[in-house]
């Protein structure tokens, strides 16, 4: 007998939706201990939108999501995940792009602020 048929529909999924005070808990043993927003702060948003894709029970607050250049439109049901590398790898390529843009855009903000401030001196 096969355990999967006696368990099928009785088991409970249990979806972490992780917040920027998250930690992962798992996986690369340098990431593993470190905060959501840490990870943010220093530049790792790629593996943040490869563990949203990749993995079925784990997704993250919608402002994270932004920030990682996932948008509303590309977003998936959760539970759930990407099982085809290639559409996965094209998606990431897709946010990453996104998040180059998201940065370029708050630079040239702050340089405006900056700009802002030092005429008023």
């Amino acid at each position: 007998m096969d355990l999967s048929d006696k368990l099928k529909g009785s088991y409970s999924v249990n979806l972490r939706t992780l917040t920027r005070k998250s930690t992962l808990g798992f996986g690369y043993q340098e990431i593993k201990n470190i905060r959501i927003q840490d990870l943010l702060i220093s530049n790792k948003q790629k593996e943040l939108i490869k563990i949203y894709y990749g993995l079925d029970k784990i997704s993250f607050l919608d402002d994270i999501l932004e920030e990682c250049g996932i948008t509303k439109d590309m977003r998936i049901e959760k539970p759930g995940k990407i099982v085809d590398y290639d559409k996965r790898d094209e998606l990431v390529a897709i946010a990453m792009e996104n998040v180059k843009v998201f940065r370029q855009k708050e630079r040239a903000a702050f340089r405006k602020m900056m700009e802002e401030a030092n005429n008023k001196q």
